[in-house]
């Protein structure tokens, strides 16, 4: 595959602590790209297809979830190569 990256936007509402995880379909924890308290604004982060070991996953569906104060919001990925 070449270097494909999924862009993440997440408009943080109120300060607090903001978590990106994405999850494959057996719930395990695949990578973290956030986990930090942010300041109300816009942000943009991006997932490479790669697991917190840096191996690229697998084909599948993955679930993007962003956890913060104002509430979760989750996003279904498919990850084809």
């Amino acid at each position: 595959a070449t270097g494909a990256t999924l862009g993440i936007d997440v408009l943080v509402a109120q300060s607090g602590e903001v978590k990106v995880i994405v999850y494959n379909m057996l719930a395990e924890e695949v990578d973290k790209l956030v986990d930090q308290r942010l300041n109300p604004g816009g942000y943009h982060f991006s997932w490479d297809g790669h697991n917190r070991y840096g191996d690229m996953v697998g084909n599948g569906v993955y679930l993007v979830v962003i956890e913060q104060s104002s509430g979760n919001f989750i996003r279904k990925v498919i990850v084809l190569k």
